[in-house]
């Protein structure tokens, strides 16, 4: 400010201050009047009721103050009452799905058309409206929408039209999605040391995490596919030795100029873990070998995640415990040579059980089982099995000895037999088998050397067949299917190759050889329906004159053959008797589908089958059987009930059985 400014306006302040005698006497005047104005309202008259003037200034006074106010509260009335709107989302598909699910707007919209109370006011959808844009781009960016374009619109109230809704829109325009042009990883810790010395399990390890890295370069980089990513890879490496391997952290860079994003990840391992000794906690009767010599892993060999629980599951499957836990101290300071701890409660030494069965096949039976874990403290198991039936009998000891090194096993197997078969042929049986069994993960490979016996007897009681063999065979069976039980989806296979020496009663000695070989696929279809195709086939070599037991031999028919004729009676015809055939060959094929969705482990089946057996491939004619059926899918296996149509004989049969076969 100026001094002249300042001197003017201190001037104009002093001569404020000069008082004024006008001024003063107005002052008083007005003190006057308000003295004497009670008074003077005492003394007036009321007014006339006929002084129109003076009845109309009161009412004409409070009409204008409530035409002041009505509107006012009106309008505040008007605001805080619920008001209709409706939201609209414009997006391609599946973003539109994504923000009508997630975003606080579309949620809250389904809930109150559920539920009518569930008012909003305009001030609470104000706030819903101007939140929304960040929260969907925050939803777009998670499925790699770096540069997503969002506006919002509101239309506009209409006083004319107040059950009208208010129409809230969210527009979006994505833009090209931000894909991977880059995945990096560093390593800390013990892994680092180990690849920088060309380890060769750190290298492989390093090569699972990049071939099975779930964001790979140039896929659409997703914030749920980057956090699965991440948890698998940690829990590769924490499977694989380093099982205290964590992340020391972790980024993404995009650039939405070019819609790229490069991954840098680093990885503190920790320790490599190896194994160490084996400690087994829980046993009473048992030797520890039987664990032992199951373990999958020797000692100073490195820590794996998969051997542990295959290692668990194995003990599971000897039948000799009822809970087995497979723990280890993950401790860093014991980390080169890791304890392992097996936890174990041991089931009863001996168990007794019997049982009443029927079957389409043999008919009704009684059955008795003992076993005993340990029999004469020999580690050995032994399993007495005798059974009773209309149409077969038998009576079976198994002795089977606990894990040797190398996941072996020793057997040994005496059986004798007794079956009718639908034409009264009387067929009795006897064999003796030394070997071992091998056990792995999908393979199971059995190794024996057998003897045996077989006499087939006519109704007449006329001697058809005679003869025993000394032989060796080789067994594999391979399963690999999404469940044991109730198969789905996979396949398992049996082959079998023998050779040996028969001697015979009636006919020729001589050597022969055998093999037979047996596949049953599962796959499910579209919609719910299900497929098994089994096929089979198998072939003695020996001269025409050599007579072999016909328990080597083939036939077909039956549950697990050709549906719609009788248990074996599929052969080739001598003395008016049926009897195995050196070449056999059978298929099927078969579509089930369950019931009902509120019965799903009921399922309806179709069915078709064929096969035949006889001295030679050339003299097979395929017997055709089809029909339907019905599947239990029970916790013990699939029941089935089937009725098929036997095309040969002219006639239906039912079939029913438990369990499946390889």
């Amino acid at each position: 400010m100026t001094v002249s400014g300042l001197k003017g306006i201190q001037a104009e302040a002093e001569a404020a201050r000069t008082p004024s005698w006008p001024a003063l006497w107005v002052l008083a005047a007005a003190l006057l009047l308000v003295l004497l104005a009670p008074a003077w309202a005492q003394q007036a008259p009321a007014p006339d009721a006929g002084d129109s003037d003076a009845t109309a200034v009161a009412p004409a006074a409070a009409a204008s103050a409530a035409s002041s106010v009505a509107p006012a509260d009106a309008a505040r009335a008007e605001r805080g009452k619920p008001i209709v709107w409706q939201l609209v989302i414009e997006a391609p598909a599946p973003l539109d799905k994504l923000l009508r699910t997630y975003l606080d707007l579309a949620r809250f919209q389904e809930e109150s058309s559920k539920d009518q109370s569930l008012g909003i006011r305009r001030s609470e959808l104000r706030r819903l409206v101007v939140s929304a844009p960040e929260q969907a781009r925050g939803l777009l960016e998670a499925e790699g929408y770096f540069n997503a374009q969002i506006t919002t619109r509101v239309s506009d109230d209409l006083p004319d039209q107040p059950n009208k809704p208010v129409v809230v829109s969210i527009h979006v325009e994505p833009g090209p999605q931000t894909l991977i042009s880059k995945v990096q990883f560093v390593f800390e810790g013990e892994l680092d040391a180990r690849l920088s010395n060309s380890d060769p399990l750190a290298q492989a390890l390093l090569d699972k995490l990049e071939r099975g890295w779930g964001l790979p370069q140039g896929q659409v980089f997703r914030q749920a596919d980057w956090s699965a990513a991440k948890n698998a890879a940690l829990a590769r490496m924490r499977a694989d030795g380093y099982p205290t391997a964590t992340w020391s952290g972790t980024s993404v860079t995009v650039d939405a100029q070019t819609q790229t994003a490069k991954l840098f990840l680093v990885a503190d391992s920790g320790p490599g873990f190896a194994f160490g000794d084996i400690r087994v906690e829980g046993l009473n009767r048992q030797p520890a070998s039987a664990i032992v010599n199951l373990a999958p892993f020797h000692k100073g060999e490195s820590y794996s995640e998969k051997k542990l629980l295959d290692w668990q599951e194995r003990i599971q499957k000897l039948n000799m415990f009822d809970s087995v836990f497979v723990t280890t101290d993950l401790d860093p300071t014991q980390a080169t040579s890791t304890p392992v701890v097996v936890q174990v409660h041991e089931q009863p030494l001996q168990t007794a059980s019997t049982g009443v069965g029927i079957s389409s096949n043999t008919g009704p039976r009684v059955s008795g089982e003992h076993l005993h874990r340990n029999i004469f403290g020999l580690d050995w198991q032994s399993k007495t099995k005798v059974q009773l039936g209309r149409n077969e009998s038998t009576g079976q000891l198994d002795l089977t000895s606990h894990p040797w090194p190398g996941n072996r096993r020793g057997l040994i197997s005496v059986q004798g037999s007794y079956l009718v078969d639908s034409d009264d042929t009387v067929t009795t049986s006897q064999y003796l088998r030394v070997g071992q069994l091998r056990e792995g993960e999908r393979l199971e490979r059995t190794d024996y050397l057998e003897f045996q016996r077989a006499e087939v007897r006519s109704s007449a009681k006329v001697v058809v067949s005679n003869a025993s063999a000394v032989s060796g065979t080789s067994q594999w069976v391979y399963r690999d299917v999404d469940s044991q039980i109730l198969p789905t989806k996979g396949y398992t296979a049996l082959g079998q190759l023998t050779g040996g020496r028969t001697y015979s009663a009636l006919d020729d000695e001589g050597y022969f050889g055998r093999t037979y070989a047996r596949v049953t696929w599962y796959r499910p279809l579209w919609a719910h329906w299900y497929a098994t195709a089994r096929g089979e086939v198998g072939q003695v070599y020996a001269r025409d004159q050599v007579s072999v037991p016909d328990t080597l031999l083939f036939r077909a028919g039956g549950d697990d053959s050709v549906r719609g004729y009788a248990y074996r009676s599929l052969g080739v015809t001598r003395d008016g008797v049926v009897v195995g055939g050196r070449a056999m060959s059978t298929g099927s094929i078969e579509l089930a589908h369950p019931l009902s969705s509120k019965m799903p482990s009921l399922w309806g089946a179709v069915f078709l089958d064929a096969g035949d057996a006889a001295d030679r491939f050339g003299d097979l004619q395929p017997k055709v059987g089809y029909g339907v059926g019905v599947r239990w899918r029970s916790p013990v296996g699939p029941l089935r009930l089937d009725l098929a149509y036997g095309n040969e004989v002219q006639r239906w049969r039912m079939h029913f059985s438990v369990g499946i076969s390889l």
